[in-house]
């Protein structure tokens, strides 16, 4: 057990680097199970609660590597964090007014040639970011889209008009 303690430093005010390194394998072998655990969503940034979780569990587990608090009471409260994460998820696909919450809604920019010009201006979109998302849908003309929405996790999607 003294073997043990000594190489993940936990009653150590200063970590020495062998006993960093030692736990960030720990770390990054958890850190493998969590993401299994949450699902790949969570670190596909699909809307803010998840950036939220993504930002959050990378905090607390680099503190848990750096030492800066106890070692097992980051890992069990990054865990808490996913279970958590995967209730809301739960809550979210079962719920309108939950996935309303925590994902947003798509909200149109563009219809049938018209800019939504208030849209556009209250979430700072400008026209090369249009023309953009356009030609990344291989769309050389706004004359060849429907609609163009921006997507909760700040994608715009193009929808082009019927041949």
């Amino acid at each position: 057990m003294l073997l043990s303690v000594d190489l993940l430093g936990l009653a150590e005010k200063d970590l020495e680097w062998y006993q960093m390194l030692v736990r960030c394998v720990i770390v990054f072998i958890l850190a493998m199970l969590f993401i299994r655990v949450s699902g790949m969503r969570t670190f596909g940034t699909r809307s803010a609660f998840d950036v939220i979780v993504s930002i959050t569990l990378g905090g607390m587990l680099g503190r848990c590597i750096m030492g800066h608090y106890p070692f097992f009471a980051s890992l069990i409260a990054s865990a808490g964090l996913i279970l958590l994460h995967r209730f809301a998820s739960f809550l979210a696909s079962r719920s309108i007014l939950m996935r309303r919450l925590m994902e947003g809604e798509p909200v149109l920019v563009f219809e049938n040639g018209r800019r939504q010009e208030s849209v556009l201006r209250k979430y700072h979109i400008n026209e090369q970011e249009l023309l953009t998302a356009i030609h990344e849908d291989s769309v050389d003309d706004f004359a060849k889209v429907k609609y163009i929405w921006l997507e909760p996790d700040g994608k715009l999607s193009v929808i082009k008009k019927e041949s």
